[in-house]
Protein backbone atom coordinates (compact mmCIF):
# COMPACT_ATOMS: atom_id res chain seq x y z
CA UNK A 1 0.00 0.00 0.00
CA UNK A 2 1.41 3.03 -0.59
CA UNK A 3 2.11 5.72 1.53
CA UNK A 4 1.13 9.18 -0.21
CA UNK A 5 2.79 12.65 0.82
CA UNK A 6 0.46 15.95 1.75
CA UNK A 7 1.09 17.03 -2.07
CA UNK A 8 0.05 13.56 -3.47
CA UNK A 9 -3.28 13.38 -1.33
CA UNK A 10 -4.25 17.08 -2.26
CA UNK A 11 -3.12 16.08 -6.23
CA UNK A 12 -5.50 12.99 -5.09
CA UNK A 13 -8.70 14.80 -4.21
CA UNK A 14 -8.26 16.69 -7.34
CA UNK A 15 -8.03 14.27 -9.88
CA UNK A 16 -10.92 12.35 -8.41
CA UNK A 17 -12.78 15.75 -8.49
CA UNK A 18 -12.35 16.42 -11.91
CA UNK A 19 -12.18 12.59 -13.80
CA UNK A 20 -15.03 10.48 -11.48
CA UNK A 21 -16.66 13.63 -11.95
CA UNK A 22 -17.90 14.30 -8.23
CA UNK A 23 -18.09 17.86 -6.84
CA UNK A 24 -15.64 18.87 -3.24
CA UNK A 25 -18.49 19.11 -1.70
CA UNK A 26 -19.80 16.37 -2.61
CA UNK A 27 -16.35 13.95 -1.85
CA UNK A 28 -16.07 15.24 1.59
CA UNK A 29 -19.86 14.17 2.21
CA UNK A 30 -18.58 11.04 1.15
CA UNK A 31 -15.47 10.86 3.06
CA UNK A 32 -17.69 12.54 6.28
CA UNK A 33 -20.15 10.00 6.08
CA UNK A 34 -17.59 6.95 6.13
CA UNK A 35 -16.18 8.25 9.73
CA UNK A 36 -20.19 8.65 10.76
CA UNK A 37 -20.35 4.99 9.91
CA UNK A 38 -17.44 3.83 12.13
CA UNK A 39 -18.24 6.24 15.14
CA UNK A 40 -22.03 5.12 14.74
CA UNK A 41 -20.66 1.23 14.71
CA UNK A 42 -18.26 1.84 17.31
CA UNK A 43 -20.52 4.13 19.52
CA UNK A 44 -21.89 1.63 22.21
CA UNK A 45 -18.27 0.06 22.83
CA UNK A 46 -16.99 3.84 23.48
CA UNK A 47 -19.88 5.28 25.29
CA UNK A 48 -21.60 2.97 26.82
CA UNK A 49 -19.91 2.36 30.18
CA UNK A 50 -19.86 6.41 30.59
CA UNK A 51 -23.40 7.19 30.17
CA UNK A 52 -26.34 5.69 31.47
CA UNK A 53 -28.42 5.11 27.91
CA UNK A 54 -27.92 5.96 24.55
CA UNK A 55 -29.75 8.81 24.39
CA UNK A 56 -27.54 10.57 26.77
CA UNK A 57 -24.30 9.77 24.54
CA UNK A 58 -22.44 12.98 23.80
CA UNK A 59 -20.48 14.01 21.39
CA UNK A 60 -17.95 17.09 21.18
CA UNK A 61 -17.14 17.94 17.50
CA UNK A 62 -14.26 20.35 17.30
CA UNK A 63 -13.86 22.06 13.98
CA UNK A 64 -11.14 23.95 12.24
CA UNK A 65 -12.06 26.80 9.58
CA UNK A 66 -10.84 24.51 6.61
CA UNK A 67 -11.73 21.19 4.80
CA UNK A 68 -11.02 19.17 8.05
CA UNK A 69 -13.23 21.51 9.75
CA UNK A 70 -15.75 20.91 6.96
CA UNK A 71 -15.04 16.68 7.38
CA UNK A 72 -16.08 17.88 11.29
CA UNK A 73 -18.98 19.70 10.50
CA UNK A 74 -20.86 16.98 8.16
CA UNK A 75 -19.83 14.11 10.77
CA UNK A 76 -21.65 16.32 13.67
CA UNK A 77 -24.51 17.54 11.37
CA UNK A 78 -24.79 13.16 10.39
CA UNK A 79 -24.77 12.67 14.48
CA UNK A 80 -27.23 15.31 14.74
CA UNK A 81 -29.86 13.99 12.57
CA UNK A 82 -29.21 10.53 14.60
CA UNK A 83 -30.53 11.98 17.39
CA UNK A 84 -27.18 12.39 19.45
CA UNK A 85 -26.09 15.34 21.75
CA UNK A 86 -23.59 17.03 19.95
CA UNK A 87 -21.67 19.99 20.32
CA UNK A 88 -20.15 21.97 17.60
CA UNK A 89 -16.87 23.94 18.78
CA UNK A 90 -15.84 26.14 15.68
CA UNK A 91 -11.82 27.16 16.28
CA UNK A 92 -11.34 30.55 14.37
CA UNK A 93 -7.72 30.67 14.50
CA UNK A 94 -8.21 32.95 10.73
CA UNK A 95 -10.84 35.01 9.22
CA UNK A 96 -11.27 32.15 6.51
CA UNK A 97 -12.76 29.61 5.94
CA UNK A 98 -12.18 27.27 3.16
CA UNK A 99 -15.34 27.12 0.67
CA UNK A 100 -16.62 23.88 1.67
CA UNK A 101 -16.56 24.44 5.51
CA UNK A 102 -18.77 27.40 4.90
CA UNK A 103 -21.57 25.11 2.75
CA UNK A 104 -20.92 22.11 5.64
CA UNK A 105 -21.70 25.40 8.09
CA UNK A 106 -24.85 26.41 5.96
CA UNK A 107 -25.95 22.62 6.17
CA UNK A 108 -25.83 22.23 9.52
CA UNK A 109 -29.30 24.50 9.46
CA UNK A 110 -30.35 27.44 12.11
CA UNK A 111 -31.77 24.43 15.14
CA UNK A 112 -27.87 22.80 14.34
CA UNK A 113 -26.27 26.50 14.44
CA UNK A 114 -27.23 26.55 17.83
CA UNK A 115 -25.20 23.88 19.19
CA UNK A 116 -22.10 25.58 18.03
CA UNK A 117 -19.60 27.26 20.03
CA UNK A 118 -17.39 29.77 18.31
CA UNK A 119 -13.92 30.34 20.02
CA UNK A 120 -12.16 33.11 19.54
CA UNK A 121 -9.71 33.24 22.02
CA UNK A 122 -8.26 31.26 25.06
CA UNK A 123 -11.42 32.42 27.31
CA UNK A 124 -13.83 31.13 25.04
CA UNK A 125 -12.82 27.47 25.84
CA UNK A 126 -15.34 25.49 27.12
CA UNK A 127 -15.33 22.56 29.13
CA UNK A 128 -14.33 19.29 27.30
CA UNK A 129 -15.86 16.63 29.39
CA UNK A 130 -15.02 12.97 30.05
CA UNK A 131 -18.03 11.14 29.16
CA UNK A 132 -18.00 12.52 25.62
CA UNK A 133 -16.60 11.10 22.69
CA UNK A 134 -14.44 13.97 20.88
CA UNK A 135 -13.97 14.40 17.22
CA UNK A 136 -11.10 16.07 16.41
CA UNK A 137 -11.74 17.74 13.04
CA UNK A 138 -9.11 20.82 13.68
CA UNK A 139 -6.31 20.47 11.59
CA UNK A 140 -5.77 17.69 8.32
CA UNK A 141 -2.92 16.69 6.08
CA UNK A 142 -2.35 20.34 5.43
CA UNK A 143 -0.96 22.03 8.02
CA UNK A 144 2.33 23.44 7.43
CA UNK A 145 3.34 24.79 11.00
CA UNK A 146 3.33 23.56 14.54
CA UNK A 147 0.12 25.05 16.47
CA UNK A 148 0.57 27.65 17.94
CA UNK A 149 -1.31 30.68 20.33
CA UNK A 150 -5.04 30.22 21.12
CA UNK A 151 -5.58 27.10 19.24
CA UNK A 152 -2.81 25.12 21.77
CA UNK A 153 -4.69 25.88 24.10
CA UNK A 154 -7.59 24.51 23.01
CA UNK A 155 -5.83 21.10 22.06
CA UNK A 156 -4.47 21.05 25.46
CA UNK A 157 -7.41 21.27 27.07
CA UNK A 158 -8.76 18.56 24.84
CA UNK A 159 -5.78 16.14 25.84
CA UNK A 160 -6.59 17.48 29.56
CA UNK A 161 -10.01 16.36 28.97
CA UNK A 162 -9.24 12.42 29.56
CA UNK A 163 -12.11 11.95 27.00
CA UNK A 164 -11.82 9.12 24.23
CA UNK A 165 -10.57 10.84 21.15
CA UNK A 166 -11.13 10.02 17.39
CA UNK A 167 -8.85 12.21 14.93
CA UNK A 168 -10.22 12.72 11.52
CA UNK A 169 -7.78 12.02 8.56
CA UNK A 170 -4.83 12.22 11.18
CA UNK A 171 -4.27 14.05 14.68
CA UNK A 172 -4.29 17.84 14.67
CA UNK A 173 -1.40 19.33 15.05
CA UNK A 174 0.71 16.36 13.45
CA UNK A 175 2.81 16.77 10.45
CA UNK A 176 1.53 14.72 7.28
CA UNK A 177 5.05 13.87 6.32
CA UNK A 178 6.84 14.67 9.74
CA UNK A 179 8.59 17.00 8.97
CA UNK A 180 8.47 19.17 12.46
CA UNK A 181 11.25 18.83 14.61
CA UNK A 182 10.42 20.51 17.61
CA UNK A 183 10.59 17.94 20.72
CA UNK A 184 7.98 20.09 22.62
CA UNK A 185 4.98 20.18 20.13
CA UNK A 186 0.83 21.12 20.59
CA UNK A 187 -1.15 18.21 19.14
CA UNK A 188 -3.67 16.23 19.73
CA UNK A 189 -3.40 12.79 21.56
CA UNK A 190 -5.65 10.37 19.68
CA UNK A 191 -7.65 7.35 20.91
CA UNK A 192 -8.46 6.29 17.06
CA UNK A 193 -7.36 7.97 14.12
CA UNK A 194 -9.87 8.08 10.71
CA UNK A 195 -7.43 7.99 7.77
CA UNK A 196 -8.41 8.48 4.23
CA UNK A 197 -7.41 5.96 1.28
CA UNK A 198 -3.70 5.32 2.30
CA UNK A 199 -1.82 5.84 5.31
CA UNK A 200 0.65 8.56 6.28
CA UNK A 201 4.37 8.72 7.12
CA UNK A 202 3.76 10.40 10.57
CA UNK A 203 2.17 7.26 11.44
CA UNK A 204 5.14 4.94 11.70
CA UNK A 205 7.48 7.74 13.18
CA UNK A 206 8.13 6.87 16.53
CA UNK A 207 8.77 10.77 18.05
CA UNK A 208 4.68 11.19 17.02
CA UNK A 209 4.02 7.89 18.90
CA UNK A 210 2.20 9.16 21.68
CA UNK A 211 0.17 11.36 19.83
CA UNK A 212 -0.85 8.53 17.27
CA UNK A 213 -3.16 5.95 18.41
CA UNK A 214 -4.78 3.38 16.97
CA UNK A 215 -5.22 4.17 12.87
CA UNK A 216 -7.80 3.04 10.34
CA UNK A 217 -7.83 3.31 6.86
CA UNK A 218 -11.04 4.22 5.32
CA UNK A 219 -11.57 4.06 1.35
CA UNK A 220 -13.33 6.98 0.02
CA UNK A 221 -13.22 6.29 -3.35
CA UNK A 222 -10.17 8.17 -4.64
CA UNK A 223 -9.34 7.53 -8.10
CA UNK A 224 -7.53 4.35 -7.95
CA UNK A 225 -6.09 4.25 -11.42
CA UNK A 226 -4.40 7.94 -11.03
CA UNK A 227 -2.81 6.89 -7.41
CA UNK A 228 -1.91 3.39 -8.84
CA UNK A 229 0.04 5.95 -11.16
CA UNK A 230 1.80 8.08 -8.90
CA UNK A 231 5.60 7.81 -7.75
CA UNK A 232 5.45 7.48 -4.42
CA UNK A 233 8.95 6.20 -2.93
CA UNK A 234 7.49 4.87 -0.10
CA UNK A 235 5.30 2.22 0.75
CA UNK A 236 3.43 0.35 3.37
CA UNK A 237 4.45 -3.99 2.95
CA UNK A 238 1.11 -6.02 3.38
CA UNK A 239 0.12 -8.95 2.60
CA UNK A 240 -1.40 -7.45 -1.02
CA UNK A 241 1.93 -6.72 -2.11
CA UNK A 242 3.88 -9.44 -1.11
CA UNK A 243 1.78 -12.61 -1.73
CA UNK A 244 2.58 -12.85 -5.18
CA UNK A 245 6.26 -12.50 -4.58
CA UNK A 246 6.31 -15.93 -3.05
CA UNK A 247 7.99 -18.57 -5.34
CA UNK A 248 6.02 -22.16 -5.66
CA UNK A 249 8.39 -24.79 -5.63
CA UNK A 250 9.01 -27.17 -8.81
CA UNK A 251 7.72 -30.25 -8.27
CA UNK A 252 11.33 -32.23 -9.31
CA UNK A 253 13.10 -29.52 -7.36
CA UNK A 254 15.37 -31.11 -4.83
CA UNK A 255 17.72 -29.47 -1.87
CA UNK A 256 20.40 -28.00 -4.26
CA UNK A 257 17.48 -26.26 -6.02
CA UNK A 258 17.28 -23.88 -3.16
CA UNK A 259 20.61 -23.21 -2.48
CA UNK A 260 23.87 -23.37 0.34
CA UNK A 261 23.69 -20.73 2.83
CA UNK A 262 26.59 -20.18 5.13
CA UNK A 263 26.03 -18.78 8.61
CA UNK A 264 28.83 -17.48 10.67
CA UNK A 265 28.84 -16.61 14.19
CA UNK A 266 28.71 -17.57 17.81
CA UNK A 267 31.43 -16.96 20.68
CA UNK A 268 31.49 -17.99 24.47
CA UNK A 269 28.54 -17.08 26.14
CA UNK A 270 26.83 -16.41 22.78
CA UNK A 271 26.13 -19.73 20.97
CA UNK A 272 22.46 -19.40 21.32
CA UNK A 273 22.54 -16.88 18.68
CA UNK A 274 23.98 -18.82 15.90
CA UNK A 275 21.34 -21.90 17.06
CA UNK A 276 18.75 -19.49 16.58
CA UNK A 277 19.93 -17.96 13.36
CA UNK A 278 20.40 -21.36 11.63
CA UNK A 279 17.13 -22.63 12.92
CA UNK A 280 15.04 -19.79 10.99
CA UNK A 281 17.30 -20.07 8.06
CA UNK A 282 16.28 -23.72 7.43
CA UNK A 283 12.28 -22.46 8.24
CA UNK A 284 12.86 -19.84 5.91
CA UNK A 285 13.78 -22.48 2.45
CA UNK A 286 17.39 -22.82 2.51
CA UNK A 287 18.30 -26.38 0.46
CA UNK A 288 21.24 -26.76 2.70
CA UNK A 289 23.06 -24.69 5.49
CA UNK A 290 26.62 -24.77 6.70
CA UNK A 291 27.54 -22.80 9.88
CA UNK A 292 30.95 -21.91 10.81
CA UNK A 293 31.20 -21.55 14.72
CA UNK A 294 33.50 -22.75 17.03
CA UNK A 295 34.02 -26.39 18.66
CA UNK A 296 31.84 -25.59 21.86
CA UNK A 297 29.04 -24.93 19.86
CA UNK A 298 28.62 -27.90 17.92
CA UNK A 299 26.54 -30.14 20.15
CA UNK A 300 24.11 -27.32 20.96
CA UNK A 301 23.85 -27.03 17.55
CA UNK A 302 23.42 -30.80 16.50
CA UNK A 303 20.81 -30.76 19.10
CA UNK A 304 19.09 -27.50 18.13
CA UNK A 305 19.24 -27.59 14.33
CA UNK A 306 20.63 -31.58 13.14
CA UNK A 307 19.57 -30.52 9.73
CA UNK A 308 22.93 -28.18 9.20
CA UNK A 309 26.65 -28.98 9.28
CA UNK A 310 28.54 -26.97 11.28
CA UNK A 311 32.03 -25.90 10.20
CA UNK A 312 34.68 -25.16 13.08
CA UNK A 313 36.54 -21.79 13.65
CA UNK A 314 40.43 -22.87 12.83
CA UNK A 315 41.29 -23.92 16.54
CA UNK A 316 39.37 -21.59 17.88
CA UNK A 317 36.50 -20.23 19.47
CA UNK A 318 36.22 -16.97 17.69
CA UNK A 319 36.09 -16.33 14.25
CA UNK A 320 38.94 -15.14 12.60
CA UNK A 321 38.93 -16.47 8.76
CA UNK A 322 36.27 -17.36 6.52
CA UNK A 323 36.31 -20.85 4.43
CA UNK A 324 36.37 -21.36 1.02
CA UNK A 325 32.98 -19.40 0.09
CA UNK A 326 32.36 -20.85 -3.78
CA UNK A 327 29.49 -23.43 -2.45
CA UNK A 328 27.46 -20.76 -1.22
CA UNK A 329 25.06 -18.67 -2.51
CA UNK A 330 24.56 -16.27 0.14
CA UNK A 331 26.47 -15.72 3.34
CA UNK A 332 24.45 -14.28 7.06
CA UNK A 333 27.19 -13.13 9.38
CA UNK A 334 26.80 -11.84 12.99
CA UNK A 335 24.80 -13.37 15.47
CA UNK A 336 26.80 -14.51 18.59
CA UNK A 337 30.36 -13.47 16.88
CA UNK A 338 32.29 -11.12 19.25
CA UNK A 339 34.01 -7.70 18.86
CA UNK A 340 37.30 -9.28 19.22
CA UNK A 341 40.20 -8.16 16.77
CA UNK A 342 39.98 -11.59 15.39
CA UNK A 343 36.66 -11.05 14.20
CA UNK A 344 37.32 -8.13 13.19
CA UNK A 345 40.66 -9.26 10.93
CA UNK A 346 37.75 -12.42 9.85
CA UNK A 347 35.33 -10.20 9.12
CA UNK A 348 37.42 -7.50 6.56
CA UNK A 349 38.88 -10.99 4.35
CA UNK A 350 35.26 -11.93 4.31
CA UNK A 351 34.22 -8.36 2.80
CA UNK A 352 37.36 -8.89 0.36
CA UNK A 353 36.70 -12.50 -0.74
CA UNK A 354 32.94 -12.65 -1.08
CA UNK A 355 31.12 -12.62 -4.44
CA UNK A 356 27.84 -13.15 -2.54
CA UNK A 357 25.07 -11.05 -0.78
CA UNK A 358 25.95 -10.53 2.96
CA UNK A 359 23.49 -10.49 5.32
CA UNK A 360 25.01 -8.76 8.33
CA UNK A 361 23.80 -7.79 12.05
CA UNK A 362 25.43 -7.88 15.65
CA UNK A 363 28.42 -7.96 16.12
CA UNK A 364 29.54 -7.53 13.08
CA UNK A 365 27.60 -4.21 12.62
CA UNK A 366 29.50 -3.12 15.80
CA UNK A 367 32.81 -3.80 13.94
CA UNK A 368 31.75 -2.06 10.42
CA UNK A 369 30.74 0.89 13.31
CA UNK A 370 34.66 1.14 13.83
CA UNK A 371 35.36 0.50 9.59
CA UNK A 372 33.20 2.46 8.51
CA UNK A 373 35.45 2.65 5.42
CA UNK A 374 34.59 -1.01 4.71
CA UNK A 375 31.51 -0.44 3.49
CA UNK A 376 32.54 0.55 -0.06
CA UNK A 377 33.65 -2.91 -0.17
CA UNK A 378 30.87 -4.81 0.66
CA UNK A 379 28.97 -6.90 -2.59
CA UNK A 380 26.62 -5.41 -4.10
CA UNK A 381 22.81 -6.66 -2.66
CA UNK A 382 23.63 -7.28 0.90
CA UNK A 383 21.21 -6.51 3.59
CA UNK A 384 22.23 -4.50 6.92
CA UNK A 385 19.87 -5.12 9.86
CA UNK A 386 20.52 -2.57 12.59
CA UNK A 387 18.23 -2.03 15.78
CA UNK A 388 18.56 1.72 15.99
CA UNK A 389 21.69 1.15 18.81
CA UNK A 390 23.53 -0.13 16.06
CA UNK A 391 21.89 2.18 14.02
CA UNK A 392 23.33 5.64 15.52
CA UNK A 393 27.09 3.45 16.07
CA UNK A 394 27.02 2.48 12.16
CA UNK A 395 26.16 5.94 10.83
CA UNK A 396 27.30 8.26 13.30
CA UNK A 397 24.05 10.05 13.77
CA UNK A 398 23.19 10.02 17.58
CA UNK A 399 20.55 11.55 19.24
CA UNK A 400 18.77 12.27 16.31
CA UNK A 401 14.70 11.86 15.89
CA UNK A 402 13.31 8.92 13.94
CA UNK A 403 12.41 10.70 10.62
CA UNK A 404 16.31 11.57 10.65
CA UNK A 405 17.67 8.40 10.88
CA UNK A 406 15.53 7.13 8.16
CA UNK A 407 16.98 10.03 5.66
CA UNK A 408 20.69 8.82 6.69
CA UNK A 409 19.37 5.43 6.16
CA UNK A 410 17.90 5.87 2.35
CA UNK A 411 21.57 7.84 1.57
CA UNK A 412 23.55 4.87 2.62
CA UNK A 413 21.62 2.22 0.46
CA UNK A 414 21.90 4.65 -2.35
CA UNK A 415 25.58 5.35 -1.75
CA UNK A 416 26.95 1.87 -1.56
CA UNK A 417 24.00 -0.20 -3.61
CA UNK A 418 23.12 -2.11 -0.37
CA UNK A 419 19.53 -2.78 1.54
CA UNK A 420 19.27 -1.45 5.24
CA UNK A 421 16.23 -2.64 7.58
CA UNK A 422 16.51 -0.41 10.77
CA UNK A 423 14.24 -2.30 13.29
CA UNK A 424 11.82 -1.22 15.29
CA UNK A 425 8.14 -0.96 16.29
CA UNK A 426 7.97 -0.14 12.26
CA UNK A 427 11.18 -1.44 11.15
CA UNK A 428 12.13 0.52 7.39
CA UNK A 429 13.72 -0.80 4.79
CA UNK A 430 15.61 0.78 2.40
CA UNK A 431 16.81 0.26 -1.53
CA UNK A 432 19.51 1.48 -3.37
CA UNK A 433 17.32 3.04 -5.76
CA UNK A 434 15.78 5.75 -3.15
CA UNK A 435 12.71 3.59 -1.96
CA UNK A 436 11.83 3.50 1.76
CA UNK A 437 8.93 0.30 2.37
CA UNK A 438 7.44 0.25 6.25
CA UNK A 439 7.01 -3.03 8.13
CA UNK A 440 3.07 -3.59 8.73
CA UNK A 441 3.64 -6.73 11.01
CA UNK A 442 5.02 -7.08 14.36
CA UNK A 443 4.31 -6.08 17.99
CA UNK A 444 5.93 -5.28 21.48
CA UNK A 445 6.62 -8.76 22.69
CA UNK A 446 9.42 -9.56 19.85
CA UNK A 447 11.60 -6.93 21.99
CA UNK A 448 13.47 -9.30 23.71
CA UNK A 449 16.44 -11.47 23.08
CA UNK A 450 17.62 -13.52 19.99
CA UNK A 451 14.19 -11.84 17.50
CA UNK A 452 17.43 -9.61 15.62
CA UNK A 453 18.82 -13.37 15.38
CA UNK A 454 16.16 -15.04 13.84
CA UNK A 455 15.55 -11.94 11.21
CA UNK A 456 19.61 -13.01 10.22
CA UNK A 457 18.51 -16.69 9.33
CA UNK A 458 15.18 -15.78 7.77
CA UNK A 459 16.50 -13.39 5.39
CA UNK A 460 19.96 -15.85 4.86
CA UNK A 461 17.35 -18.52 3.62
CA UNK A 462 15.61 -16.51 1.48
CA UNK A 463 18.59 -15.53 -0.22
CA UNK A 464 19.65 -18.70 -0.36
CA UNK A 465 16.77 -20.04 -2.10
CA UNK A 466 16.64 -18.08 -4.81
CA UNK A 467 14.95 -14.83 -4.09
CA UNK A 468 16.68 -11.13 -4.96
CA UNK A 469 18.12 -9.26 -1.84
CA UNK A 470 15.31 -6.77 -2.60
CA UNK A 471 12.29 -9.77 -2.39
CA UNK A 472 14.49 -11.56 0.54
CA UNK A 473 14.07 -8.12 2.10
CA UNK A 474 11.02 -7.65 1.92
CA UNK A 475 9.46 -10.94 2.64
CA UNK A 476 11.78 -11.23 5.37
CA UNK A 477 11.21 -8.26 7.45
CA UNK A 478 7.36 -9.20 6.54
CA UNK A 479 7.16 -12.48 7.99
CA UNK A 480 9.64 -12.03 10.60
CA UNK A 481 6.68 -9.72 12.41
CA UNK A 482 4.18 -12.18 11.44
CA UNK A 483 5.36 -14.85 12.51
CA UNK A 484 5.76 -12.55 15.94
CA UNK A 485 2.28 -11.82 15.76
CA UNK A 486 1.02 -15.56 15.14
CA UNK A 487 3.05 -16.26 18.03
CA UNK A 488 1.65 -14.05 20.51
CA UNK A 489 -1.55 -15.47 19.69
CA UNK A 490 -0.36 -18.28 21.95
CA UNK A 491 2.14 -16.19 24.30
CA UNK A 492 1.78 -12.79 26.15
CA UNK A 493 4.01 -9.48 24.97
CA UNK A 494 5.85 -10.17 28.87
CA UNK A 495 6.42 -14.12 27.74
CA UNK A 496 7.40 -13.99 23.92
CA UNK A 497 10.60 -15.61 23.13
CA UNK A 498 12.69 -15.82 19.93
CA UNK A 499 12.00 -19.62 20.06
CA UNK A 500 8.66 -19.10 19.39
CA UNK A 501 9.27 -17.08 16.34
CA UNK A 502 11.20 -19.91 14.47
CA UNK A 503 8.43 -22.37 15.35
CA UNK A 504 5.44 -19.52 13.66
CA UNK A 505 7.74 -19.09 10.19
CA UNK A 506 5.77 -21.94 8.67
CA UNK A 507 2.16 -20.43 9.66
CA UNK A 508 3.32 -16.80 8.61
CA UNK A 509 4.37 -18.23 5.09
CA UNK A 510 0.94 -19.94 4.97
CA UNK A 511 -0.57 -16.35 5.04
CA UNK A 512 1.00 -15.68 1.64
CA UNK A 513 -0.63 -18.65 0.16
CA UNK A 514 1.00 -21.26 -2.19
CA UNK A 515 1.72 -24.15 0.12
CA UNK A 516 1.43 -26.83 -3.12
CA UNK A 517 4.75 -27.42 -5.63
CA UNK A 518 3.69 -26.88 -9.14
Amino acid sequence: MKILSAEQIREADAYTIKHEPIKSIDLMERAASRCFDWIYERAPQLLSGLMTGESDWRFQVVCGKGNNGGDGLAIARMLMRSGYNVEVIVVHYSDKASADFKSNYDRLGAAAKKQVINLKSEKDIPAFHLDALIVDALFGSGISRPIEGFTAAVVEAINASGAHVVSIDLPSGLPCDGAFRQKELAAVVADDVLSFQHPKMVFFLAEYAFWVGKVHILDIGLHAEFIQGLDTPRALLDRAMLAPLRHKRPRYSHKGSFGHALLIGGSPGKWGAIALAAKACMRSGAGLLTVQSGAAAASGLLAHVPEAMHSLHPGEDYFKKPPVLDPYRCIGVGPGLSTEADCAAGLKLLIQEAKVPLVIDADALNILAENKTWLAFLPKGSILTPHPGEWARLSGKRDVSHSEAIEAQLEMSAKHGIYIILKGAHSSLSDPAGRLWINSTGNPGMASAGTGDVLTGMLTGLLASGYSSLQAAMLGMYLHGAAGDLALENQSPESLMATDLCESIGAAFKQLGYDKAD
